[in-house]
């Protein structure tokens, strides 16, 4: 039995909204920061016999910016979790960070808390394009944050970028990447790159819709996806998830925790959780959360116990998502079931269609399966 589980920590507050964020996340909401730390606590002391059970390897602490409220909070959250886990089992914390957010005061607490990787939203490295998706910090922002994380001595950093942006072409996307693979010797050691999803009621749905953005066409889209795959493999950056790339050693511990159908608990509004064959959510408004916290009121509005044939559809989804794709021999030491046995037909028609193939004992997503991974899922939901 895998005695390790994850957690996640969601810190909903920023200085700016960006245009195409659907998250839960709030700027002009200081004056709930202190408040809401102080329940986010509470709420992790309240599961401390769950966590006292299990080996906690990895913490990622996502926002919004967590960055972006005082460092003294980020370290009370850590020192939370320490009084009830094995710190030296802690593979991996990460901290999302936005470049403008930073300050060498602010990472070196972070390091001295036990924060060993940085994750940092840069999305592009043009200013005009950061103005036009609604960014609040500069390249001369990033660059300048990336020589305070090197000079602290932070070794393992990620870097978020999207396309396709509004006004950025072909030409331009290249520059980025070319950019961006060049910054490999200021341990830049992760590269994740999603493809950019308009979502309805955000401001980038409205200028799109109303002709105030435009982007590219699918054509161009797909040559900036050909490219990205093309040059960062040469630059040492493997491909080991569908929007992920690492150099060897350095991929996510604790999204690969995700993606393996592992535990993990998430604290905060509106974070996700998944234990015991059970995938819950919290509360999503901030003020109920605090209050409902504060009161000792349940805060979980979504739970879902999953039955033996949703665990493994949607472990076969997860599992595919990594180019190393999915092992049918832990497919069934993990449900005692022969995946031949239930899900033969789907895979073939899919082997067939040239969206999976087998190599050994792995099932995964071909280069055109990885393509249009969503016709692959829609099989298995």
């Amino acid at each position: 039995m895998n005695n390790e589980i994850g957690i996640y920590i969601h810190i909903p507050f920023c200085l700016k909204k960006c245009y195409y964020c659907d998250f839960i996340s709030y700027q002009n909401k200081d004056e709930l920061i202190d408040k809401y730390i102080y329940a986010l606590c509470n709420e992790i002391l309240k599961n401390a016999e769950i966590l006292s059970q299990y080996d906690v390897s990895t913490i990622y602490i996502g926002g919004g910016t967590p960055s972006y409220i005082d460092a003294k909070y980020i370290k009370q959250i850590l020192d939370t979790i320490y009084l009830l886990v094995n710190k030296d089992k802690i593979k991996e914390i990460t901290i999302e960070l936005n470049p403008n957010s930073i300050t060498e005061e602010k990472l070196k607490l972070y390091k001295e808390s036990g924060i060993n990787r940085l994750s940092v939203g840069l999305q592009s490295n043009y200013n005009e394009i950061l103005k036009t998706i609604g960014r609040a910090h500069s390249i001369e922002d990033f660059e300048k944050a990336l020589n305070i994380m090197n000079k602290v001595g932070f070794d393992n950093i990620s870097v978020d970028l999207i396309y396709p942006l509004p006004n950025l072409s072909l030409d331009m996307f290249k520059n980025t990447m070319d950019y961006v693979v060049n910054l490999k010797s200021k341990n830049i050691k992760h590269i994740s790159i999603y493809n950019l999803e308009v979502h309805e009621n955000t401001k980038l749905a409205f200028l799109l819709k109303e002709g105030y953005l435009s982007l590219v066409e699918e054509d161009e889209e797909y040559e900036m996806y050909k490219y990205l795959n093309e040059i960062l493999p040469k630059h040492g950056y493997n491909r080991y998830e569908i929007s992920n790339y690492s150099i060897l050693g350095f991929e996510s511990k604790h999204n690969l925790n995700y993606w393996n159908q592992g535990k993990y608990l998430g604290f905060g509004v509106n974070a996700s959780s998944f234990f015991g064959g059970t995938r819950y959510k919290n509360e999503t408004n901030i003020e109920k959360y605090i209050d409902d916290i504060l009161s000792n009121k349940d805060i979980i509005i979504e739970k879902e116990e999953m039955d033996l044939l949703g665990l493994m559809k949607e472990y076969i989804i997860l599992s595919l998502r990594k180019t190393a794709g999915l092992d049918v021999n832990d497919f069934k030491l993990r449900y005692k079931k022969d995946i031949n046995d239930i899900f033969l037909d789907d895979i073939n028609e899919l082997i067939t269609e040239g969206l999976l193939e087998r190599k050994n004992s792995n099932i995964k997503l071909t280069d055109r399966g990885l393509e249009v991974a969503n016709i692959v899922w829609e099989r298995f939901i």
